[in-house]
C-alpha cells in the first residue's frame, strides 16, 4: 500500500479463494501467498463472512446504518412549514431575550429603534 490505494477484489475471486480454503490442505498464509494477497487476514475475513452468510461484495463507499446530521424536515403543506418557521422564530427570540435581556433590535432601555 505504498501508493495509498487499496486493492479491491472481485466477488468471484473472493468466492474462489474461500472455496479453495474450505477444500482444505492449505493454511490461510499458504493460500494467501499463492493467490498474491497482501496478508492472511484478508482471506480469513472472507471465510468468516462466507460462513456467516454475508455478502462478499465490497461495501466501501456505500451508506449503511443511520446517516449523520440532522434529518431534513419534510412538510405536508405550506401552512405546516409556516407554523414551523414561526415556532422557530419565537424560540430564537426567547433565547435572545434570556441571554441579552432585551428584544432583538431594541436598545437596552427596552424601546424599539428603527
Amino acid at each position: 500500500m505504498a501508493n495509498g490505494k487499496k486493492t479491491t477484489y472481485l466477488p468471484s475471486f473472493k468466492e474462489e479463494a474461500v472455496r479453495r480454503y474450505l477444500e482444505g490442505g492449505r493454511s490461510y498464509q499458504q493460500l494467501a501467498d499463492e493467490l498474491g494477497l497482501k496478508d492472511k487476514k484478508t482471506l480469513r475475513e472472507w471465510v468468516t463472512k462466507f460462513q456467516r452468510g454475508e455478502s462478499l461484495e465490497d461495501g466501501r463507499g456505500k451508506a449503511t446504518g443511520s446517516r449523520r446530521g440532522r434529518p431534513r424536515t419534510q412538510f405536508a403543506s405550506v401552512e405546516e412549514e409556516l407554523s414551523y418557521v414561526k415556532a422557530e422564530r419565537d424560540y430564537l427570540k426567547k433565547l435572545y431575550r434570556s441571554r441579552f435581556g432585551h428584544e432583538w433590535g431594541a436598545d437596552k432601555s427596552g424601546s424599539i429603534s428603527e
